[in-house]
């Protein structure tokens, strides 16, 4: 906290240019004359507007998890809802705190066309209603829900337990974090329009989701009859609720023009590989690929189809998918590939087709061949356990119930293993914090590095993590006394791209197979005005750090040793032979 204080004051000295001017004076009323330009901005920008109360979901349909909220509708626009901003702060707070961070809190001041929103540690977001822009001092800060970690907390654990009792993991006080710049988002400059009337300030309910709620994973849909708030992107819970409502035949003009403004500014703000798509903005982006015409077109359909093209044939980058059609469509997409998504999909086919003639009937999680023990998932998971009390064993298909088990049989008593192997070959990512729990246990001491172009903040986070389960946290707790390897193919993807990069990047840990399948954005869950979900390659980056400089992992991790077929991955013997050849003494 004293951190944050004392960064709080420097900026303020440095004059900061978004508050000093609005803030410094505590004012509870404006200067007569003030007052005047207020009341004439007022009435020049009059809107009708009307209000609708109608129920909220928060994550999903349970009674507790039920409330109202006020929608409000403009200037005869009866399909593109505003909140106030009030009502943006209580709803972040009510998800916010319900995901485990009870402390979060907002406070909100106005002045004028003005209103700023301040995190209990007190960095802020500024909406200015009169330019309409929302600023932020620090956008990071600003949405880390946890001050006592690192900048962007990829972990996630906070590692004590409510009886501060130590547990899994240890963060480390090497961890290094650089902040970022202020920034300025404009969505006037994209016709989406704030304002401010009669003492409330409005913004359309889709720019609260994009700008705030979408950080911290999750975003709203509205179907004409309820508002749902979508927690990591997950529909499930809602879609009987939120499909059974009367499908509009088109959309209106006003609809589609905002619906299409709306993506092209959050996709702006927001989507992390502009820079290696050559993308200068949207908006040109889908003109020159032919997308902007459907994407405005009235038909649902059509612009939900554009909108899935956009994602699996023209982004193609394998985080970024169309999810959930909207309501308003009355059936699913054609899913269109593009040149990367179709060798995905061939080089998921070919894998697992190799896998599954040497294992018909599953292959285990862990396996132990000759001297060799193979640990193999598909996907990293947390399903919140805690082993301390549960055993290991009995919750093999959670990543970290798996390492603990894996670890107990490889260092057991008489044990015969001497080579470990992760085999991340078909493993497509999944949860970061157990990402980093299977880092700990090959490396001791492991290290995840994360950018966000958007803000230019920098963090490497370093961690520990408890194998043995004895609340302590030291050389007892990995696997460096034995010779270890990461078998990656391509499709190692995301966090089964990050885990042998980092691996690798150790020189500690032997690469084999074949070129892992990249994937160095966060995965960032994303909904349309008109009721679409879908997701994109976020704008927090993961990286490795070399000589000081951080470098994004997109392009994947190359071998040290080759395997030219997908068979030689999972004829265990064979490899394990291979393996003990490398190792000649």
């Amino acid at each position: 906290m004293k951190r944050l204080k004392g960064r709080i004051a420097a900026l303020l000295l440095a004059g900061s240019l978004l508050f000093t001017p609005v803030y410094c004076q505590a004012e509870t009323e404006p200067p007569e004359a003030a007052a005047t330009e207020i009341a004439a901005l007022e009435t020049a920008a009059a809107h009708e507007i009307e209000r609708k109360t109608t129920t909220i979901y928060y994550g999903d349909m349970e009674a507790e998890h039920r409330g109202e909220i006020d929608l409000f509708f403009v200037d005869g626009a009866t399909d593109v809802p505003y909140i106030s901003v009030e009502t943006a702060r209580d709803v972040l707070i009510r998800m916010v705190r319900e995901m485990g961070a009870p402390n979060y809190d907002l406070t909100m001041e106005t002045k004028g066309e003005r209103v700023m929103l301040s995190r209990e540690t007190y960095y802020p977001v500024v909406f200015d209603c009169q330019e309409d822009t929302i600023a932020f001092w620090d956008y990071d800060a600003f949405m880390n829900q946890n001050p006592k970690a690192t900048l962007m907390d990829l972990v996630g654990f906070s590692g004590f337990n409510e009886k501060g009792e130590a547990e899994l993991f240890q963060r480390s006080d090497t961890s290094f974090e650089r902040y970022g710049e202020a920034i300025t988002f404009r969505p006037g400059d994209y016709g989406i329009d704030m304002f401010w009337q009669e003492g409330t300030h409005y913004l359309p309910l889709q720019l609260f989701s994009d700008i705030l709620l979408a950080q911290n994973a999750m975003n709203t849909l509205y179907n004409g009859e309820a508002v749902f708030v979508l927690v990591d992107g997950n529909l499930k819970p809602f879609e009987e609720t939120y499909y059974n409502v009367p499908q509009p035949a088109r959309r209106s003009e006003t609809l589609a023009a905002f619906n299409y403004n709306e993506l092209c500014f959050a996709l702006d703000a927001l989507y992390g590989l502009k820079e290696q798509h050559t993308i200068k903005n949207f908006d040109m982006m889908f003109l020159q690929a032919g997308l902007k015409e459907p994407l405005l077109s009235p038909d649902p359909q059509v612009a939900g189809q554009a909108l899935c093209d956009l994602t699996f044939m023209h982004l193609d980058d394998l985080h970024s998918a169309f999810a959930h059609r909207s309501y308003r469509m009355k059936e699913k997409p054609q899913r269109r590939y593009g040149t990367s998504c179709r060798q995905s999909l061939a080089d998921m086919e070919r894998y697992a087709t190799a896998r599954k003639k040497r294992y018909p009937d599953g292959i285990p999680g862990y396996e132990e061949v000759g001297n060799t023990a193979y640990i193999t998932f598909d996907s990293f998971t947390v399903e919140g356990v805690d082993y301390y009390t549960e055993k290991a064993e009995d919750h093999l298909t959670d990543t970290m119930g798996l390492m603990i088990h894996a670890f107990s049989r490889i260092t057991r008593k008489d044990s015969p293993i001497e080579n470990v192997v992760l085999d991340l070959s078909n493993n497509g990512g999944g949860a970061a914090p157990a990402a980093a729990y299977t880092i700990g246990m090959f490396l001791g001491e492991g290290s995840i590095s994360l950018t966000n172009p958007l803000t230019g903040a920098l963090v490497t986070q370093n961690f520990k993590t408890d194998l043995n389960l004895n609340r302590q946290f030291d050389e007892r707790d990995n696997l460096l006394n034995y010779n270890l390897f990461c078998l990656t193919s391509p499709n190692s993807f995301s966090c089964g791209n990050l885990v042998p990069s980092v691996l690798k990047n150790s020189h500690r840990v032997t690469i084999l197979g074949q070129t892992s399948g990249g994937g160095a954005c966060v995965v960032q869950n994303m909904t349309t005005a008109d009721g679409c979900v879908f997701t994109i390659s976020g704008p927090y980056r993961l990286a490795y750090t070399k000589n000081g400089s951080f470098y994004d992992i997109d392009k994947g991790v190359t071998p040290d040793f080759v395997l030219p077929t997908p068979d030689q991955f999972y004829n265990r013997k064979h490899l394990t032979k291979y393996i003990n050849g490398l190792l000649w003494k």
